[in-house]
């Protein structure tokens, strides 16, 4: 199969409508995004070049990847680890949004791609959704992420942050969650967040409900209001937090609400495509 075949095939999940403009986080000239559509959806891909996002690597740093082919723009899609092996190793690392965000429904659309690279080349494939990605870059930064690995989407990783998963009575997430949000709030949960947890800990919580498609694309969503949030994967919340928090630059030790970031995707040795990357004011 040709690749434009292989991009076409699958059609798209059909998501009911539902979440921007923020600031800059402190880079210098940060282009301003495109008006909304009639839906209120404002797409993060321009579908020519990076404009808006910057690459980090793990050993390489900012400005790499993108040279080596790791991310480039294609067929107006964003396409990940597309590259031929070469002499540099592959590394890890990510995309990420020049300007924080808010109060927003992020909404990606992906299909995984063939390749895969080592140390993982017999491994499930894997990515990420970072959302409310603060302080210094580095891999990995503090920030949020919704799991996309073959097997696990959906999952939350706390990387250096904490949260709280909210109750699930027979499985359910999602409970009261509306196109714009909740107008309740979370239900109490006997969980708590540890107050000796490291600035560096990676924290998991596990999302309930497998609705991945491995072969077509896939929709996924996050829904982050205030220091909440709920994973959605092909219109079916399998995951939701509350008590987000992020540690406090000016105070060791101490923990602060994590209610804004940048957005960013992950690059993590499989090739994948993105033909949707967008954001949506909770209003």
């Amino acid at each position: 199969m040709n690749r434009r075949k292989f991009l076409k095939s699958g059609s798209a999940v059909a998501i009911g409508s539902a979440l921007l403009p923020l600031r800059n986080s402190g880079h210098a000239a940060v282009a301003p995004l495109p008006p909304a559509g009639a839906d209120g959806w404002v797409s993060l891909l321009n579908g020519r070049d990076l404009t808006g996002w910057y690459t980090m690597l793990g050993k390489s740093g900012k400005g790499v990847a993108e040279h080596r082919g790791m991310v480039t723009i294609e067929e107006n899609m964003l396409h990940i680890m597309g590259n031929e092996a070469g002499e540099s190793a592959a590394e890890a690392g990510y995309l990420a949004t020049n300007q924080d965000f808010e109060n927003v429904r992020i909404r990606v659309e992906y299909k995984w791609g063939v390749k895969r690279y080592a140390p993982r080349a017999f491994s499930k494939r894997d990515n990420g959704l970072l959302y409310g990605l603060v302080g210094p870059d580095k891999v990995w930064p503090t920030c949020i992420e919704c799991q996309i690995e073959e097997g696990d989407v959906g999952d939350a990783f706390l990387i250096g942050t904490r949260g709280i998963q909210d109750q699930h009575p027979n499985g359910l997430f999602g409970q009261n969650l509306t196109t714009h949000g909740w107008d309740v709030p979370p239900t109490s949960s006997p969980e708590t967040s540890p107050p000796g947890q490291s600035d560096n800990a990676i924290v998991r919580k596990i999302k309930d409900g497998n609705f991945e498609n491995l072969d077509t694309w896939n929709v996924v969503e996050v829904v982050w209001q205030g220091d909440r949030a709920a994973h959605i994967v092909n219109g079916r919340a399998v995951n939701a937090l509350s008590k987000l928090e992020q540690p406090d630059s000016q105070h060791a030790g101490v923990f602060i609400p994590l209610t804004r970031g940048k957005i960013a995707i992950e690059l993590e040795y499989a090739e994948i495509w993105f033909r949707r990357i967008e954001v949506k004011s909770l209003g």
